[in-house]
């Protein structure tokens, strides 16, 4: 069974208290808390066609230690409902993954007080209503469970010699939190996973943009902040060059073509990309300037004639 899901409530031990109020501010007694069990992730191939090794759920077990529980990955101070006290990885005897290997489970505890305002959020918890979970974690790397490479031709979700193909998520950097949530990932659990490590650039998210929630460092943010600039700038230019273009376009038109109504070649020039504007304004150029210089209708005909007709205006 491949699921991350809340196990079931449970009386708060002596030891378990005194890892509980390692995260208070005064020392709690049994029943002052709410305590249940979790499975947070396994190492089985999810909805994605992704999968935490062993290795990995090892590292996320100190991780999350002390991390919050929220409700659907909204990172507010006012969304808190809960608190990881303890993690331990543990191995399923006789179940296999989809590749074969033995089945390994992230499980942990979580703690919350009993007060009047969580009241609603227990009797949710053991009514079972409140029981799919879904971690937030980020990993260094990405590798083809085919070839081991982070950038190869195989397909996720797709077989090859028998084997399926899958993203092997290694060396966890950091976990955020837990999050109730309806559908996650994993099936009945599911991860929402940050890809991009803390230094590495933001072409890979740009063009290939993971499904479900991303999260990136500051350094990131700026990046993406910075290019953004770049291209409203670019953007700003390349509508300048449009308007000139248009322009162009229908002043050269109405010297070639002066039968044809402004409105029609208004119209015809907004359906253009700007390749092909470019082109039409070059050839309405070329066609007006081979027709100019442009003889005004009571221009005189000869040189003896202009000097005749313009005589009475020279002193």
């Amino acid at each position: 069974m491949k699921e991350g899901y809340i196990e079931k409530s449970m009386e708060a031990t002596a030891a378990e208290m005194e890892a509980i109020n390692r995260y208070t501010r005064r020392n709690y007694r049994p029943e002052e808390v709410y305590t249940f069990s979790l499975v947070l992730c396994d190492n089985d191939v999810d909805r994605d066609f992704e999968c935490f090794p062993k290795e990995s759920l090892e590292k996320l077990s100190e991780m999350f230690l002390g991390k919050t529980c929220i409700l659907d990955h909204e990172r507010k101070s006012s969304n808190q409902t809960a608190r990881i006290y303890q993690t331990r990885l543990e191995r399923a005897a006789g179940q296999r993954t989809q590749a074969g290997e033995e089945l390994a489970r992230l499980t942990a505890k979580a703690y919350l007080p009993r007060t009047q305002g969580n009241e609603e959020t227990i009797e949710l918890i053991d009514s079972g209503i409140l029981k799919e979970v879904s971690v937030s974690c980020s990993v260094k790397r990405r590798a083809c469970s085919i070839c081991g490479k982070e950038e190869c031709a195989h397909t996720a979700g797709k077989t090859y010699g028998g084997k399926l193909a899958y993203a092997l998520l290694l060396e966890p950097a950091d976990a955020y939190e837990c999050s109730f949530v309806a559908v996650p990932a994993q099936r009945g659990a599911g991860v929402v996973k940050r890809f991009l490590a803390p230094g590495e650039k933001v072409e890979k998210l740009l063009s290939s943009p993971p499904d479900g929630e991303v999260l990136l460092t500051k350094a990131q943010v700026r990046e993406i902040g910075r290019r953004f600039s770049q291209l409203a700038e670019k953007a700003q230019w390349g509508q300048m060059y449009r308007r000139e273009l248009e322009e162009g376009v229908l002043k050269y038109s109405a010297i070639a073509q002066p039968q044809m109504p402004r409105k029609v070649m208004e119209a015809a020039v907004k359906g253009l990309g700007l390749g092909e504007l470019s082109m039409m304004e070059r050839a309405y150029r070329q066609m007006a300037q081979s027709m100019l210089p442009l003889k005004p209708q009571l221009a005189p005909d000869g040189e003896e004639e202009r000097e005749t007709c313009n005589g009475a205006f020279l002193i």
